[in-house]
């Protein structure tokens, strides 16, 4: 926090005395970080989006007081009720925005002051300030009167929020004002401030930190996978965050990270917020324990509940379903913090968009993710930097493409290869002491492949609902064909996939016939339920009509520092020693300077309809000015 220097004040002191009485407070209206009489005098009383002071919601946990009362029984809605903020004991001043008031050398000793917070019905109790005395900071409750010698002084004061800015609540508007009074006369001033918004992060920003579930009896994969996530992560710089997430692998689904900041001397002055999904079912340990293990000094946690508290839409409020755009321009607007973009369910929304429009400062963008099992984004779309005008593409998946790809190959005489590539490994004979439908790997053939029961048909489907996503994004944000990356991806029925316990093609078009029966629709399973429930849960309530990735998806990876991309192996046919699908991903990606890490992830991850972004999630740095 920074105040007015010594010498501004003694020169605003001797000029205080020379006039009759006044009163003025200062906030750091022109967004430089510091408190200056000439730049932030003017405008200071109306608030817009270009100009005003900000002020931050001092969420976090700085002494873990907050997460260590939570336990297993606490009810979802009050996990949200303690932080840092949630007294009137300040824990964390780095987080305090800066007011002054100017120092009155003419005041006499009858002098008081007081300083009151005005806005919507909501703002005074969501605000706290803070006078500085020494080097002790104390509360300012409505009842404070500041005598004529700290008037004289010039108080120094900070102030922060309770809360963020909350859909039918509290837009973070606040109005502090300073009213002097002495011998019978009176001068008052107030000025305007908002609370800034919580934003996320997009590809641009470079990835500071990465989080992965630690599973409860997890499987020797599932270890395994972890080790190469961690590995990778650890030679790429990044450190590892596990956390417990009970039975649920899905550490992307359980939170997106962002951060809110303001202006300080030395620049933005940062606070990580996690935002949890706005779900309970399903993430009983999951969704506690984002509170409870990873709030720090630094980092804080915010969550925007639905009002029934097991909303049957559940699946698009997994986060796996949120992704940013990058900063950009289109049609005379500038968005320079980018746009969130989330998937719709039947014309549904995800309850978190509310959210996101309430911070007004990433207008969400809606695409159609119901032809999708699980319905998430990040199963089909992804930003990555680029070296263009505009500094990013899109990546999106191209089924045509990848049946383009399996036709050439047929052509010219590889119809008999095997359609996935993956060897047996030794961690596999565990799958098969606890599942029997997936357990054992496919043999199809390129010809099979092609063969399956409405396999092209399905892939043509599910190109036109990519289409038509396209246009959407074409719409909202001005991008062109030259803009657009496509990679090959086959899509099919989940429970038609690779699943070879069973006679495929005898029983699909019976399958097909019974696809919207409510025996086909997957049940919701609890923290007790083993190995495979914990895994199907993110899938569970879409009918069996709904595609799903048919190999593990390389656009479901994740975006390093410096050209680095992880991604789960597709483990697509070789054909002349190379795999089709990775190198025909290799090549698109290299385009953009990224070079590939493939790790394998078939059965503890993509069995199940999710891939390596899915099981993990990631925090970016949040360094650069969003206002």
């Amino acid at each position: 926090m920074h105040s007015l220097g010594k010498a501004a004040v003694m020169v605003l002191g001797l000029a205080a005395s020379s006039r009759a009485l006044e009163a003025v407070i200062l906030a750091d209206t022109n967004r430089d970080g510091k408190l200056d009489v000439m730049s932030d005098a003017e405008g200071k009383q109306a608030w817009t989006e270009g100009r005003g002071a900000l002020f931050m919601a001092n969420i976090a946990d700085t002494d873990g007081r907050c997460s260590e009362q939570i336990t297993d029984d606490t009810p979802f809605a009050d996990l949200d009720k303690c932080n840092d903020a949630s007294d009137n004991i300040l824990r964390n001043p780095k987080f305090l925005a800066p007011l002054q008031t100017l120092p009155n050398s003419g005041l006499t000793d009858a002098a008081q002051g007081l300083i009151t917070v005005s806005g919507d019905d909501l703002a005074k109790d969501k605000v706290r300030i803070f006078h500085k005395a020494g080097n002790d900071w104390a509360y300012v409750d409505e009842g404070r009167v500041f005598q004529a010698a700290e008037l004289r002084a010039g108080l120094e004061l900070g102030i922060d929020a309770r809360d963020v800015r909350r859909p039918d609540g509290w837009d973070g508007r606040a109005r502090v004002h300073f009213n002097v009074t002495d011998n019978g006369e009176s001068a008052a001033d107030n000025v305007q401030l908002r609370v800034a918004p919580v934003l996320i992060h997009h590809h641009l920003q470079e990835l500071q930190q990465v989080y992965i579930a630690s599973i409860r009896d997890h499987s020797k994969g599932t270890k395994q996978f972890i080790e190469n996530v961690e590995k990778y992560a650890a030679d790429a710089g990044a450190p590892v965050t596990k956390f417990d997430t009970g039975k649920d692998t899905w550490a992307q689904d359980n939170f997106e990270a962002g951060y809110t900041s303001i202006p300080g001397p030395g620049g933005p002055v940062v606070l990580r917020v996690l935002v949890r999904a706005s779900q309970t079912r399903d993430r009983e340990v999951s969704g506690r324990n984002v509170y409870k293990q990873l709030r720090s000094a630094s980092v804080a946690v915010v969550q925007h509940l639905p009002s029934e508290l097991n909303d049957r839409n559940w699946g698009i409020d997994s986060l796996g379903n949120l992704e940013t755009v990058p900063p950009h321009s289109h049609k005379g607007k500038h968005y320079p913090n980018g746009r969130a973009v989330m998937g719709s369910k039947g014309g549904k929304k995800p309850h978190m968009v509310a959210f996101l429009e309430a911070q007004e400062a990433q207008p969400p963008i809606e695409i159609d993710t119901d032809w999708l099992r699980v319905g998430h984004t990040d199963e089909f779309m992804q930003f990555l930097p680029a070296n263009n005008d505009r500094g990013w593409v899109m990546v999106v998946d191209d089924p045509k493409l990848a049946l383009d790809l399996f036709k050439k190959a047929q052509k010219d005489g590889h119809g008999a290869t095997e359609a996935m590539s993956r060897p047996q490994m030794l961690h596999d004979i565990e799958f098969l002491s606890w599942s029997t439908q997936y357990s054992c790997l496919p043999s199809d053939t390129i010809d099979g492949v092609l063969r399956r029961w409405k396999l092209q048909e399905r892939n043509l489907l599910a190109a036109e609902r990519i289409e038509a996503n396209i246009e959407i994004m074409k719409r909202e944000t001005g991008i062109t064909d030259d803009d657009i990356v496509r990679i090959p991806a086959l899509y099919y029925v989940y429970e038609k996939g690779w699943d070879c316990n069973r006679k495929q093609q005898a029983q699909e078009k019976e399958h097909h016939k019974r696809s919207e029966r409510e025996e086909d629709l997957m049940p919701a399973f609890g923290e007790e339920d083993g190995e495979e429930a914990r895994l199907d849960r993110r899938q569970f309530e879409k009918p069996e009509d709904k595609l799903v990735a048919y190999h593990p998806a390389v656009i479901n990876g994740v975006v390093f520092n410096n050209g680095k991309y992880l991604a789960p192996n597709p483990w697509g046919p070789v054909v002349d020693g190379a795999d089709i699908l990775a190198a025909a991903a290799n090549k698109e990606y290299a385009k953009y300077g990224f070079n590939i890490t493939y790790i394998d992830d078939w059965f503890d991850h993509h069995a199940h309809a999710g891939e390596v972004h899915c099981a993990t999630n990631v925090a970016r740095d949040a360094s650069q000015k969003w206002w």
